[in-house]
């Protein structure tokens, strides 16, 4: 048979600020798990977005569509802030989107124009993107602490590139 214990009033009344401080050292990091992963998933669905964006904005150049009064790369320009959620506009300054378009035999510097050729390659990327951080313990608390990293954003930079197909039927050129 247990035996029960009795516990003296003023030993209750000397321990009752102990759950104050066990609740802090179970929410604190609790808190900082759920900032964390918060984090870390809209990071993620920034570069997912901004992939899926160039992505398509890669298959639209590679067709050699034009919006109405916009020229092929303001059109793939157009197309990436229309998939882009906002992320990113064409009107951003400094500028975030970027076409290039490439001879397949000098893969290094970028066609100044006229690069919009069947048989070249065409890259969309999307650069500087940069992302703060929500929560402080994932990157701006502790500044000038080592251990606990720098407080500067994350800077995306995406890429998307395929060789340009033929003209569609019935054209010879596109303007850029």
């Amino acid at each position: 048979m247990a035996t029960k214990i009795q516990v003296s009033s003023r030993r209750r009344q000397r321990s009752g600020g102990n759950v104050i401080i066990e609740s802090a050292f179970t929410f604190l990091p609790t808190f900082a798990l759920v900032f964390a992963m918060t984090d870390f998933g809209l990071m993620m669905f920034r570069w997912a977005t901004l992939q899926n964006a160039i992505r398509e904005a890669t298959r639209y150049a590679v067709t050699f569509q034009t919006q109405s009064g916009y020229g092929q790369d303001a059109s793939i320009k157009n197309i990436v802030q229309q998939y882009s959620m906002g992320f990113v506009t064409t009107s951003d300054s400094p500028q975030h989107i970027f076409v290039d378009y490439y001879s397949p035999t000098n893969l290094t510097t970028p066609i100044g124009s006229g690069g919009n050729v069947p048989g070249n390659l065409v890259e969309v990327s999307v650069r500087n993107v940069t992302f703060a951080w929500l929560a402080p313990l994932s990157g701006g608390f502790g500044a000038g602490i080592p251990i606990f990293g720098n407080r500067s954003p994350l800077t995306l930079q995406l890429t998307s590139a395929d060789i340009l197909g033929g003209y569609p039927v019935g054209v010879s050129s596109v303007a850029r």
